[in-house]
């Protein structure tokens, strides 16, 4: 399978720049997620890819191809759409040999693609049947389906699962992935959905306004998030940020706001770091609640007291929202005794997983 490269890529709209300067290579065999907000321009990069929109600024190669001017169907790529696109008075079987049949390609080898299709997507019992009489996941196989028998150089997902329910989701998403490591055919997966791209992405490139803020495999965005936005994007749920100070005292590094105060390990701040104002993120899964009335175990330099203002029972992990001074924070925990709403709590941070920010920059190593 190829590779694609884009080199230095822009898209204007007008006066208005929705893409800037995006420069990136999408491996051999690779599945590479797009995500960002509404308005970021991964769609459109998508677009772009696929020759549905013009490129403003640079070139973009498929295996070392410039199909940067070529037309759509002479760039050997299938797109699947958020909306399914399935022919309403066709069959699963003809919705999915219609592409190669308007390609004139010989019968016994649509009918060897659509066989191998139905079989790799398990559509063989419901290839007589029509589009409303399939499920929105099956539907979705199909459109999936659609684009394998083309057999291109690179597969082009734009947000496939959008339409679907929770559990279909999540079923999808491991029959996508699977799919994709089976065939191992180039792929670039739009979503505007974090847990899709942590779930599916070899690699995961997160946008905002256009431009690419930081490029890497999920666990590396998820562990050291290079700004404050990657921080507050990747994750769920979200980081907690805690706006304040940090100050240094008999030689530690202290971060300090109202009602909440930690020491920092001093191996773990950079050595050019200046007191001042900072941000200071921290997963929720990395604050451990205890009850303030029994001995709390552990240095009084990582402990926050608390109010608890909400608790979510969701079984084995539950979400405990609680005020620290006037910051709302949200601790993740897993034991069986929880607090309840209006309990004073004390709240150990993990100090070794602190993230420190200034302005939108990560400070901390």
């Amino acid at each position: 399978m190829p590779s694609v490269h884009f080199e230095h890529i822009s898209k204007r709209f007008g006066a208005t720049t929705v893409v800037e300067d995006f420069n990136l290579e999408v491996a051999d065999g690779e599945l590479l997620v797009l995500v960002g907000g509404s308005g970021s321009g991964k769609t459109t990069i998508l677009r772009m890819l696929a020759g549905l929109e013009e490129v403003t600024e640079g070139t973009i190669r498929i295996d070392q191809r410039d199909v940067t001017a070529l037309p759509p169907r002479e760039r050997d790529v299938a797109m699947v759409f958020q909306d399914y696109g399935l022919y309403p008075h066709m069959t699963v079987r003809e919705n999915l040999s219609l592409g190669l049949r308007l390609r004139k390609v010989a019968r016994q080898e649509i009918d060897r693609r659509v066989t191998w299709a139905g079989e790799m997507l398990r559509l063989e019992p419901l290839l007589d049947r029509k589009p409303k009489q399939l499920s929105g996941g099956q539907q979705q196989r199909v459109a999936m389906g659609r684009a394998m028998v083309r057999e291109p150089l690179v597969f082009l997902f734009d947000e496939p699962l959008s339409n679907l329910d929770a559990g279909l989701r999540a079923q999808m998403r491991i029959e996508i992935g699977g799919l994709q490591r089976r065939l191992k055919t180039t792929t670039v997966y739009v979503t505007h959905d974090q847990v899709e791209a942590m779930t599916l992405g070899d690699r995961i490139v997160v946008l905002a306004d256009g431009r690419i803020q930081q490029i890497g495999k999920p666990i590396e965005l998820y562990r050291a998030p290079v700004n404050r936005f990657v921080a507050g994007f990747i994750g769920t749920p979200p980081m907690n940020f805690v706006e304040g100070r940090v100050a240094e005292e008999a030689g530690a590094l202290v971060f300090m706001a109202e009602g909440f105060r930690v020491t920092l390990p001093r191996e773990r701040t950079a050595p050019t770091m200046a007191p001042g104002p900072v941000t200071l993120g921290i997963r929720p899964e990395d604050l451990k609640v205890d009850s303030s009335e029994g001995p709390s175990a552990g240095p009084p330099e990582d402990r926050v007291p608390g109010r608890v203002v909400l608790v979510e029972r969701l079984g084995g992990t539950s979400h405990v929202h609680f005020d620290a001074g006037p910051h709302r924070l949200l601790a993740s925990v897993s034991n069986d005794r929880l607090p309840e709403v209006g309990d004073t709590i004390t709240v150990r941070v993990h100090t070794e997983r602190v993230h420190l920010f200034v302005g939108d920059r990560r400070v901390l190593s």
